[in-house]
């Protein structure tokens, strides 16, 4: 649920891919492309096949998507089937494969064991043969040191006998799984001195295409799978060696510290290298969550994918760094689960004993996904009249966690010498088709199976029609023979185990001593593995000295059919559960029937939060009830009812707790914000695991799914403040409500000035002028007055400002501008005309230092470049002042007697004022006579 409401609740934007998708795209890309280059050449490529069959193997049971189509037409699927056959069909009879032009033998051989190896181990055992021929060839041609040589001398694909040896361990290892004890003890001795050969070269740095050096990342990224598919070590070395060469993975760096790896220590990152140590650190246990190195290297790998899925964009074979990048990337996938066994796989029991005796096994299933799954847990095989049990038998696990399980094998008293019980515990995710592990442990009666004697041949009889189907009885039986005419028959020669699907069914002891070891395996419906595949017979041996020679184990297979159960699962219908609920229990009912002739339920249960509720269905009605207690979250309950036949019938219904009010996010408007329009969009995100109910201002309504989502409301507003409501209800009646105040102001500010447009201002203190105006609105204001105004604030409902204006001489143009909170705004122009200098006058009449008699008409030319001359007079030696008169020619006038003066030296005063009142008095001197 919590990926549910994460992916309601993101903003749809670009984003880099994940790890999945990543891998998912190049997967798709290499299984086209080695198909299609099958169908150019007409054969298998050296590396191309193998190392892509393996991958594609290995995604499959990670919960990759190997039904997807690919630019071929045809899916993962298909073409992962097509490279498996191509590969069987091309083996040679020694079990090697070569190149018939090349004849690369070792190299070639070395990955088709490697993609058939990954095939036999996590998708079937139809080319188990092949598989045990290629481990037979390999084990042929070891040298004593343990290393296989490399006859392909070209980086990256081969050039290292790493690779070669490493490849060739995976094959050998999965091979043992197959076989009779014999043949797995050589397989073992095999691998030990293949694993000691790598521990002998981990500080190897020696330089060339053929050397047994590790010092390209390649190299040891190869060596680190080698230490993988060897084990532990019987003291834990390779266990430490693994970890070591991981350490050393993460201490190379690239040139200039970049992301990834390059071939060396300092060299450029290239996403060959990059991929391959990826995919050794994931083998190694490593996370990229614990170290930003491996993180970093992700993303850059990802970020240079192409967008048909491949990596090597521009070069002659983008199949190899494809197929390495997509081996690293589905490493890192989100399903994934091991089982393992602490301590020795195999116990041994006492022979003749009159009591029962039991073998306790500890085994650690582990969740390698990135994502929490659900396991159920089961055991397959074993011989008849011994148990198996194991408990628990679910198991929740979380990314990267792990937890124990206890597995029992109990036997009957009186045991026969060298009989071997081998029981597979099998964890299959609840979640994701075709995610399971599993491990397998043998519990025997001393003495143990001999390594040494002669040897036997093992022949499957039966089925000999070639069909299995699940649900029924099928009868699986095989002789066991010697060359000498020897028959293993009777009880105390030995067990037979059979194997279906590469799943240990059951096994036989001949205790009727026909010779014929057999057993009905009658599968039961939840048997998912259909389609061509095979049956195995595995002959133990047995230890026969000191009278006679020991016999050696064996193997034989046949190819088979598996068909489904003709017959109908059981029926099973869960009551009515509410889909809502703010309790923490809830009472859960159902009915359950089976459907089979002859059949009747064997087991039902209620699964919740990864526990088991078995419950007892009512024998007349087949009515089954419980109390479950919930979390809060989403509670997933699952009835779960399995019949006799193993038929396997499930319902499922989801109850969601919600213990808490929905949360509400305001996206806008923004609280106390001022807006322009009175239809205003109110958008919020409301997080809640029950579906919701959200009102704005009681008239907009909107219902939201569980999870919760995004909801605008077109609200209509009045001018000034607004309280909007928001109010959210869940299905359970949680309220929250949020109350966002806002206002409205969709008018431009109403503005008043103190002065005129265009007045005429005088003199004033520092050539400022103090201007008033009013302002009026809804909301806040700002107040800009330029040039050299200043700035001013005003709050909502407006108010007065008194702007300082500099002025100069002439006309001032100003701008008025005030600006609400809501963008809207009111721009007033207001030129201010200022005068701060007075009137000039130029006397024409007296000139200076003229003489004159009589009377004078006094003239004088004023000008004033501002406001213009008001007024001017004339006094004659300061009194006597005469109002001058403007004529028509522009000058100013009046008359003077200048008989009414002394001859001698004078002054004409000229008083000066313009309409800004600035005034002047400028005196100039003349002379008068007016003597007879």
């Amino acid at each position: 649920m919590g990926l549910v409401l994460t992916l309601l609740l993101s903003v749809t934007s670009a984003r880099a891919a994940t790890n999945a998708e990543a891998a998912q795209k190049a997967l798709d890309f290499v299984s086209a492309d080695a198909v299609g280059w099958s169908g150019i050449f007409g054969c298998t490529a050296c590396h191309r096949h193998g190392a892509a069959l393996y991958g594609l193997a290995h995604a499959g049971a990670s919960g990759f998507d190997l039904d997807a189509a690919t630019r071929n037409g045809r899916t993962n699927r298909e073409n992962m089937e097509t490279m498996a056959r191509d590969l069987q069909a091309q083996q040679e009879p020694d079990g090697s494969w070569i190149h018939e032009r090349i004849h690369y033998r070792n190299a070639r051989s070395s990955y088709s064991a490697f993609g058939l190896a990954g095939y036999d181990a996590k998708v079937g055992t139809r080319y188990t043969e092949a598989l045990v021929r290629a481990a037979d060839w390999a084990v042929s041609t070891q040298e004593l040191s343990g290393r296989w040589v490399e006859d392909f001398p070209f980086e990256p694909v081969g050039a290292s006998n790493m690779g070669i040896t490493a490849r060739l361990m995976t094959a050998v290892a999965q091979a043992r799984e197959r076989v009779d004890p014999a043949r797995a003890a050589r397989y073992q001795e095999s691998l030990r001195r293949a694993a000691a050969y790598i521990r002998a070269h981990l500080d190897d740095m020696t330089d060339g295409p053929l050397e047994d050096s590790q010092r390209y990342t390649y190299q040891v990224a190869w060596a680190a799978v080698g230490m993988k598919v060897a084990g532990p070590g019987e003291q834990g070395e390779n266990t430490a060696a693994l970890d070591s060469l991981a350490s050393r993975l993460l201490a190379t760096r690239a040139l200039g510290d970049a992301p990834g790896w390059g071939n060396l220590d300092g060299a450029p990152a290239d996403e060959t290298s990059t991929s391959l140590a990826l995919y050794a650190l994931c083998l190694a246990g490593r996370k990229p969550g614990a170290d930003g190195r491996m993180t970093q290297a992700l993303d850059w790998l990802k970020s240079r994918q192409a967008e048909d899925g491949s990596w090597g964009v521009g070069t002659r074979y983008p199949d190899i760094p494809t197929t390495f990048g997509a081996l690293a990337l589905a490493c890192f996938g989100d399903y994934s689960v091991s089982v393992a066994v602490d301590g020795a796989p195999s116990r041994p029991l006492e022979q003749d004993l009159p009591r029962i005796q039991s073998a306790t096994y500890t085994l650690t299933v582990r969740n390698h996904g990135y994502k929490a799954d659900t396991y159920t847990l089961d055991t397959q095989g074993g011989l008849t009249g011994w148990t198996a049990t194991i408990a628990p038998t679910t198991l929740e696990l979380g990314p990267d966690a792990e937890a124990t399980v206890t597995l029992t094998v109990s036997a009957p008293p009186g045991l026969a010498p060298s009989l071997s019980s081998g029981v597979m515990v099998v964890a299959t995710s609840d979640s994701t088709h075709g995610v399971k592990g599993s491990v397998l442990v043998t519990t025997y009666t001393n003495p143990p199976p001999p390594t040494q004697g002669l040897p036997t041949t093992t022949t499957v009889e039966s089925p000999v029609d070639g069909q299995l189907t699940v649900a029924m009885d099928n009868v699986l039986s095989a002789r066991v023979t010697g060359e000498d005419g020897w028959e293993a028959r009777g009880p105390g020669l030995g067990v037979v185990t059979f194997m279906v699907a590469g799943v240990t069914v059951g096994a036989d002891n001949d205790a009727d001593g026909d010779g014929v070891y057999s057993l009905v395996w009658r599968p039961r419906a939840t048997w998912d593995v259909l389609g061509a595949s095979d049956v195995r017979a595995v002959y133990s041996g047995v230890t026969l000295q000191p009278m006679r020679d020991n016999r050696l184990g064996s193997s034989s297979s046949r190819t088979v059919e598996i068909l489904p159960s003709p017959y109908p699962r059981p029926s099973v219908t869960l009551c009515g559960l509410p889909g809502f609920t703010s309790d923490t229990s809830v009472g859960v009912c159902g009915f359950v029937t089976a459907l089979a002739p002859g059949a009747s339920i064997e087991s039902v249960a209620f699964l919740l939060h990864g526990e088991r509720y078995p419950v007892v269905p009512d024998f007349s009605g087949g009515f089954v009830w419980t109390e479950l207690p919930l979390r809060d979250g989403a509670n997933v309950i699952r009835l779960v009812a399995m019949d006799t036949l193993g038929g396997q019938a499930s319902q499922e219904a989801t109850v969601m707790v919600d213990a808490t009010a929905p949360e509400i996010t305001v996206l806008s408007p923004e609280e106390d914000s001022t807006l322009a329009d009175g239809q205003v969009a109110v958008r919020v995100v409301v997080r809640d695991w029950s579906p919701v109910r959200v009102e704005t201002n009681w008239i907009h309504v909107t219902d939201l799914p569980a999870g919760g989502g995004a909801v605008t409301h077109t609200v209509g507003l009045a001018q000034g403040a607004n309280d909007v409501l928001i109010r959210a209800t869940d299905a359970v009646g949680h309220v929250t409500e949020r109350v966002v105040r806002v206002w409205v102001d969709a008018q431009a500010p109403w503005v008043a000035t103190g002065l005129p447009d265009g007045w005429l201002v005088g003199p004033q203190p520092d050539d400022v002028l103090a201007y008033d105006l009013g302002v009026y609105a809804e909301s806040a204001t700002r107040v800009e007055v330029s040039p050299g105004g200043g700035r001013y604030s005003l709050p909502r409902g407006g108010g007065g400002v008194r702007a300082l204006l500099p002025l100069m001489q002439g006309d001032n143009v100003f701008t008025l501008t005030v600006t609400n909170e809501a963008g809207l705004r009111t721009t007033l122009t207001r030129t201010v005309r200022y005068d701060n200098a007075p009137p000039v006058a130029e006397l024409l009449i007296p000139q200076a230092e003229g003489t004159y008699s009589g009377v004078v008409t006094l003239t004088a030319r004023v000008t004033d470049a501002v406001s213009g001359v008001r007024s001017v007079a004339f006094t004659r030696d300061g009194s006597g002042i005469r109002g001058a008169t403007l004529n028509a020619e522009g000058l100013w006038t009046a008359e003077l007697d200048t008989r009414e003066l002394v001859d001698g030296a004078h002054t004409v005063e000229v008083w000066l004022e313009d309409h800004a009142g600035n005034f002047a008095l400028q005196t100039f001197p003349f002379f008068t006579n007016n003597a007879p």
